[in-house]
């Protein structure tokens, strides 16, 4: 039975300025909610809020402690909003951070951070995650690439790639892995380019990418970069010149972007919303029964963050942090089980490989698994 959505939650959104001028209702998680609700990945914002209020609600029905989730736009500066979560944590108002946002921000705010509170990071990530006391559940590059890669060439025969990214952290790291990865399979690299975010000329690299004789492209665009990438291809008719391998281009990507009809263009995210698994299925059934068949596409960022609440909340409720680095008490709970630690212990899980077929994303059998 779908559930009435006029129904009122248990789990409070709040601002952080409300929080700062009435303090966190006693008995309560208290959970700094990292979301880019503007940015080139505001298009993923929605969703992400609607998965950590569905986890939230999970985690106040199981074990009766009310989480409170105070939303931080993640699509602003890095500085900006490492300062607004220093403030935060300086104050004693969250228990810990969950975020889903691109990786300079997620630097920004582990300096401010430290190991004072955990600081959950969902997103394909590009730190070991043993060097550093943020938690990662996502998966790093190799992991997302590897076997996308080794599919994609050995089902169109290409052999010169370029690389497009967006110049910052993660990209960097893609691009350096991905590097290794090709020459690996005997692959050449014939251009590198990483361009500001917001300031994509999708005519010039792709007169570059011609020039330099590539026939496949991997797109390391965030958000609505990337999503312009795609449609201005489009409009200009090189769409079925390259085979595309995105690394960050889910279902409401592809919807904004207008779809794609060429067979060529894939992505490699940790999920996407047509994969068949029980885990996964049962998930995408509460979403819809939760928040109805129009709400925005339950798409992989989104789910991260309700993995990334999860384990949140199984760490505050383990009586670990107080005598562990938060990394190390994530461990603990996941080698026991339970609650939100299989998020954790998933980290090591491959991503899956799709193509684009209209508007959706039909994942690839198990080749990429």
């Amino acid at each position: 039975m779908r559930q009435d959505l006029s129904v009122t939650s248990a789990v409070s959104l709040v601002l952080p300025g409300t929080l700062i001028l009435r303090g966190p209702p006693s008995g309560t998680l208290s959970i700094g909610l990292l979301v880019p609700l503007s940015g080139v990945m505001g298009i993923a914002g929605p969703s992400i809020l609607n998965f950590a209020l569905l986890a939230a609600e999970h985690v106040a029905e199981r074990v009766g402690k009310v989480p409170e989730l105070v939303v931080i736009d993640a699509g602003r500066g890095p500085d900006e909003v490492a300062a607004l979560v220093g403030q935060l944590v300086s104050a004693g108002l969250v228990h810990g951070l969950v975020g889903a946002h691109t990786s300079d921000v997620r630097a920004a705010v582990a300096r401010v951070v430290a190991d004072r509170v955990p600081y959950v990071f969902t997103p394909p990530r590009e730190r070991d995650s043993m060097r550093s006391g943020t938690i990662f559940t996502g998966s790093d590059p190799r992991m997302q690439l590897q076997r996308p890669l080794e599919w994609i060439i050995a089902h169109h025969r290409v052999r010169r790639w370029a690389l497009i990214g967006n110049e910052y952290v993660w990209p960097r790291q893609v691009h350096r892995v991905a590097s290794k990865v090709l020459r690996d399979l005997g692959q050449s690299v014939v251009m590198d380019r990483l361009v500001p975010l917001g300031s994509v000329d999708t005519e010039r690299l792709l007169d570059e990418a011609g020039k330099s004789r590539a026939e496949a492209i991997l797109l390391s665009l965030v958000g609505r970069d990337g999503i312009n990438f795609h449609r201005q291809a489009t409009e200009a008719g090189t769409g079925q010149r390259f085979i595309r391998l995105y690394t960050t281009f889910d279902e409401n990507c592809l919807l904004a972007a207008g779809g794609d009809e060429t067979g060529l263009l894939y992505s490699a995210m940790p999920s996407f919303i047509g994969q068949q698994d029980e885990r996964h299925e049962r998930l995408m059934e509460l979403y819809r029964d939760r928040f109805g068949v129009s709400a925005p596409l339950p798409a992989s960022y989104a789910e991260g963050c309700y993995d990334g609440i999860m384990l949140l909340a199984e760490l505050q409720l383990s009586g670990l942090l107080g005598s562990m680095p938060p990394p190390v008490a994530a461990r603990r709970v996941a080698a026991a089980g339970s609650l939100g630690g299989a998020a954790y212990a998933g980290s090591a899980v491959r991503s899956q490989l799709a193509v684009a077929e209209g508007h959706e994303l039909l994942v690839i059998g198990n080749s990429a698994a």
